[in-house]
């Protein structure tokens, strides 16, 4: 059945529509007898180019022997005359030269589908499993599809933030505010930042800020670009947070932080864009990291700061 599709095209779309009156098919031929009789009518029509006549495009119209029924696989599929060629009549040798290129364009469209070979759905089902393994997620998890609603929802707060839009706007900053104060608590209480706390003598805790832009350049003079990648990355969602473009909350995505600054800052979202495609193709997609991806993400953090 796999083989009968495209022939099935070709027959009754190249050659067909409907045929006329009181013709009737003959018994079943085989695809390669049409091809043989497309050849011979071709080689009829070059000959009547030189000697135009209607008795001779009769001829050509015959020797294409239309109506048939061709059997493919086991399958009976009726063809119809081709409408372009019963339409000439051969006073002309014009005639001939348009009935001999659609007679070539048929034979080569039926040869194209008689030698194309089965698709085979088990190869191609896994070949996409191969390509899109470890890229796409096709069927979220609960965890996911909350931290997803949670992204979707920050970013539609974000762009009312800076829209006034009345009493919509204000329960959106006391949501956003709720929010802030919701994530800074879980992330001190459950220690999802562990570097970025420390113990001190006297038994007080202190919280120290971490210069992520120090800490990528002094990765990048130690020869480590690949930390040098993460922490520009980190660097620059902590510039966009301190400007108040967006939460730098530990489950925001690369994709989350295009979108907002998309809706927010559009001037900046070029730069942001290329800068979180290099750190998702490093830190997801294994690529190694070059000195023109380092200057790229350092460009970005310095039209954040700056912007």
């Amino acid at each position: 059945m796999r083989r009968i599709a495209p022939l099935c095209v070709v027959l009754t779309m190249a050659l067909l529509p409907a045929a006329p009156a009181g013709a009737q098919p003959g018994p079943a031929i085989s695809p390669e007898e049409v091809l043989d009789r497309l050849s011979a009518a071709a080689a009829l029509a070059e000959e009547g180019a030189v000697d135009p006549s209607q008795a001779q495009m009769r001829e050509v119209q015959e020797t294409m022997g239309l109506p048939t029924v061709v059997r493919i696989d086991g399958v009976d599929i009726e063809v119809s005359p081709d409408p372009v060629v019963m339409s000439l009549t051969g006073v002309r040798a014009e005639d001939f030269r348009r009935a001999a290129d659609r007679l070539e364009a048929l034979r080569d469209s039926l040869e194209r589908a008689t030698s194309a070979a089965p698709v085979d759905t088990d190869d191609v089902e896994s070949a996409l499993t191969d390509a899109f393994r470890g890229v796409l997620q096709v069927d979220p998890g609960l965890i996911e599809r909350i931290r997803r609603a949670i992204g979707e929802l920050i970013q539609n707060l974000l762009a009312r933030l800076f829209s006034f839009q009345g009493a919509g706007t204000i329960v959106a900053w006391a949501v956003l505010v709720g929010l802030g104060i919701l994530a800074v608590w879980l992330i001190r209480r459950l220690r999802l930042v562990p570097e970025t706390s420390m113990e001190v003598v006297g038994g007080r805790t202190g919280a120290p800020r971490v210069d992520w832009i120090s800490r990528a350049e002094d990765a990048v003079r130690a020869g480590d670009l690949h930390l040098a990648v993460h922490a520009f990355y980190r660097g620059l969602l902590g510039a966009l947070s301190g400007r108040g473009l967006l939460i730098d909350a530990p489950g925001l995505t690369a994709g989350e932080c295009r979108s907002t600054v998309r809706a927010v800052r559009p001037e900046l979202f070029d730069a942001i864009a290329d800068a979180t495609g290099t750190f998702e193709q490093i830190a997801y997609g294994g690529a190694v990291p070059e000195p023109d991806d380092v200057d790229t993400l350092r460009r970005a953090v310095a039209l954040a700061r700056s912007g």
